[in-house]
């Protein structure tokens, strides 16, 4: 039968079951923050029943409701007559659908698994369902920034409570807000993983999907891909202050997928259409994106360079780089081809009472 394995010591037995205890306590926790998340979102449901309230959530629903009765070619080239007297609405190229979507596909798959709910209920019950994810996202977000379990709960009891957050996900208040919160969260989550090490890379792949629901979601992914060119463009100097060429080189494949990933996925929606590369104030993600590119070929030619002969390299290239984008800048000007501030950006300067 062979030899038995020699007792373990009580002390080493004795932090295993701590370590056990500790796992299953926190598990728990988890549990009840986001069964609680999920109990106070009901609230509307169990006071008035399964109605869709407020005025926008009203057109949502219809407008999910026509695209699960009609597919999605002639969802996108719907024009509503009943909206927008007398003029009527373009719904499919004024609309970001990406809240109609997610409710058609669980509608779809909640029949294919033998479990049919009415789209009214889908509807209803999306804001409550998507506030628990963003719940448990938040927790893993901020898991991922510090590495600390007790921060991450702490996040979650957080983020089931506040009114910021629940005042957008309660059930029946199906509204962009309601999805467009957990695509949020999700996008920071994946690109904080995707540079979690210089072989977290392939994360970016998710974090670019993700972007690319938060853009078919709602019009303020131009926050989004506004901080995730911030903080690769601080963490690009990080890196380039330490000369750590292997982190520069995980950062600029995780940036360049979640980039080309979700600028081929935004411009795919005919509400947005070529916004990503013509507005101004998303230029500066086109600008890390092409700062990686030439970082990335100065890294290329290294070779066996000082430190100090490989930032001259930098310097040189960059400063062509920089005259070449000036001069096409300068040529597309006067052409308007760069669109204006959107209404949102310029709100932020508005003086409010």
């Amino acid at each position: 039968f062979g030899a038995l394995p020699p007792p373990r010591a009580p002390a080493a037995m004795g932090a295993s079951a701590m370590q056990l205890l500790k796992w299953a306590v926190q598990l728990l926790a988890l549990a009840y923050f986001l069964t609680q998340a999920y109990d106070i979102r009901l609230f509307a449901v169990r006071e008035y029943g399964k109605v869709i309230h407020e005025f926008d959530p009203w057109f949502n629903f219809r407008a999910a409701q026509y695209l699960v009765d009609n597919g999605w070619h002639k969802f996108i080239n719907w024009f509503d007559t009943k909206v927008w007297y007398p003029l009527g609405r373009p719904v499919g190229h004024t609309i970001y659908p990406g809240m109609q979507v997610a409710a058609a596909v669980i509608y779809h798959s909640l029949e294919a698994l033998g479990a049919p709910m009415s789209i009214n209920d889908v509807c209803v019950f999306i804001p409550a369902w998507f506030g628990v994810s963003a719940t448990f996202l938040a927790g893993a977000l901020t898991r991922e920034a510090t590495q600390s379990n007790a921060m991450g709960l702490g996040a979650c009891a957080i983020m089931a409570v506040i009114p910021a957050h629940l005042m957008r996900s309660v059930a029946g208040g199906y509204d962009n807000e309601s999805v467009a919160v957990t695509a949020i969260i999700l996008t920071f989550y994946c690109w904080c993983r995707s540079i979690r090490n210089a072989s977290s890379w392939p994360v970016g792949f998710a974090t670019g999907f993700a972007y690319v629901f938060m853009v078919a979601t709602w019009g303020g992914y131009v926050f989004v891909v506004n901080l995730v060119a911030l903080h690769a463009a601080v963490v690009t100097l990080s890196c380039m202050a330490r000369d750590k060429d292997d982190e520069l080189k995980g950062l600029h494949k995780a940036y360049s997928l979640f980039y080309v990933i979700g600028v081929a996925g935004a411009v795919q929606i005919p509400v947005v259409g070529w916004t990503p590369l013509k507005s101004l104030e998303q230029i500066s993600a086109l600008l890390v994106f092409l700062g990686l590119q030439v970082l990335a070929f100065c890294a290329a030619r290294r070779g066996k360079m000082t430190f100090m002969e490989y930032n001259m390299l930098r310097f040189k290239i960059a400063g062509v780089a920089v005259g070449v984008l000036a001069v096409v800048a300068a040529c597309l000007w006067p052409t308007g081809y760069f669109g204006p501030l959107s209404s949102r950006v310029r709100g932020l300067f508005v003086k409010h009472t």
